[in-house]
This record gives C-alpha cells, structure tokens and sequence, in this order.
C-alpha cells in the first residue's frame, strides 16, 4: 500500500506563471483584435444580415472624400458571404436604391461613384467574382452611360459567372438597352445568356427577347 501514500507532483510556480503569462497574452491578442474589428466597422457587418435598410444606414455614415472609403466598402464585400453580396448587387443595381439614399441628384451620384470604386477595390483582391463585376458594370453604366469599360465589365461578369441565372437575367437586362454599342463577343456572350434564360425563366426570355429584337439584335445567328 505504499503507493497510495506517494505524493502527487505539484505544479512549479514557474510552469504557473508560464501558464498564467500565455492565458494573458491570448486574452490581450482578442481584445486587440475586436478592437481593430470595431475600429473598422467590421463587426456590425459581420453579425448583422444585410438588407437594404441596414446597407444603405451603413453608405450615409461613409465621407466620399476620405481616401479610405474605398477601401472600406471593399472590405465589406469581401466579408459578406455569398448569398448576402448576391443580395446586395441586386440591390443596388436598382436606381431606387441610391433615390433613398438622398434626394440631391449629384449626391446621388458621389454614393455611386464612392461604391463603384469601392467594388474595384474589392475585384483587385477577388478578381474571380462575376456578381462585383456586373456590379461594376451597372454602376458606370448608370454614371457614364455604356461605354468600352462597362462592356468589359460585361465580358468579365460572364467569363466567371457564365450560368449564374440571376447574373444571366441581369446582364440581359443591360444588354438589351445597347445592343447596338457592342462588340461580336458581347454579342455572342447575348446569345448565350438568352438560351439559359430560355431554360430556366421561359415567360422571362420571352420578354427579354423582345426587347433585344426591338433593338436590332439577331439571336439565332
């Protein structure tokens, strides 16, 4: 029975302040970093889900003038996740969106301009996602009107996204407004959303197809 006398190794006080130290550090290392999180505004556009109402409370607290503004709406794109920045391109593809964030037209404007940069910020970064790229396309094409820069957009929005149906059905829309401005790839990248369309939206297509008709566009060549 010696052995139930042994006594149990204590713990070293060294190997306890070791321990304590590393706890210390990790706890300070989390609340340095939910700090910088709350610095960036990160933290409400992480835990919170995005809506119209929320998206634009969040755009009227941004100054156009400050250089990190970009940066900024950039960064909450990337962390939004799939189905909420597909939710927030729709969105913000509708003029109304920006109508609600003020009534002065060239305030309208420097929110569109302020996000269009914003979304170029962002495909630095995530070159690979179509639905910032038709982003990109709709918001110069809403500022500039349709021009080389929003057809590549176009080009590129499909090159990555070629199938996405709500991407196909936008991208549809713009096009029809422009056929005559586009080159023979957009012209065929047309053709194609058109036959997705068909397949997944029928009554849709049928709608699209006369407005691309009207415009001048040859769907079967």
């Amino acid at each position: 029975m010696v052995g139930r006398n042994r006594k149990r190794p204590g713990v070293s006080p060294v190997s306890l302040a070791l321990s304590i130290s590393l706890g210390l550090c990790v706890t300070g290392l989390g609340a340095y970093q939910l700090y910088q999180l709350d610095q960036t505004q990160l933290r409400n556009e992480i835990l919170y889900p995005v809506t119209p109402k929320t998206l634009q409370a969040w755009l009227v607290t941004l100054d156009p003038e400050d250089a990190a503004t970009a940066s900024r709406i950039a960064q909450r794109l990337l962390n939004m996740t799939l189905s909420q920045r597909r939710d927030a391109v729709l969105m913000m593809k509708q003029p109304a969106f920006f109508r609600q964030l003020s009534t002065d037209y060239s305030r309208q404007r420097g929110f569109k301009a302020m996000v269009l940069k914003g979304v170029t910020d962002a495909l630095v970064h995530a070159p690979a996602l179509s639905d910032l790229w038709y982003l990109a396309a709709s918001l110069r094409n809403n500022l500039f009107g349709f021009d080389q820069q929003v057809q590549r957009y176009l080009d590129l929005s499909f090159t990555y996204g070629p199938k996405e149906v709500d991407l196909v059905v936008a991208r549809l829309e713009m096009m029809s407004l422009a056929w005559s401005l586009l080159n023979d790839r957009s012209r065929e990248i047309v053709r194609r959303d058109v036959q997705i369309v068909d397949q997944a939206y029928p009554a849709r297509a049928g709608e699209l197809r006369q407005y691309l008709l009207k415009d001048g566009a040859k769907l079967d060549d």
